[in-house]
């Protein structure tokens, strides 16, 4: 549902006249860049432990799906 011209005046200057656009494109960008990083950081994790023969490659794999459809639900779920 759209704003309308007065809710977006008074967003506007709530906000120190910030484009209520812009402020939804950084919020997703910061979450969706936060997301990315806490799914790559899980995945070296995981494979440094792999590596080094404390975990099996069930848990890996796992872990790494788990890191992708996080990803993919989200971009699905807040950017549509």
């Amino acid at each position: 549902m759209a704003m309308t011209a007065a809710q977006e005046a008074a967003f506007k200057a709530g906000s120190g006249n910030v484009e209520p656009n812009l402020l939804h494109l950084l919020c997703l960008g910061l979450l969706i860049g936060f997301l990315f990083w806490w799914a790559a950081w899980a995945i070296v994790d995981v494979y440094s432990g792999w590596t080094n023969q404390r975990l099996k490659e069930a848990v890996m794999g796992r872990s790494v799906i788990r890191a992708v459809l996080l990803l993919v639900v989200s971009i699905w779920m807040f950017c549509s």
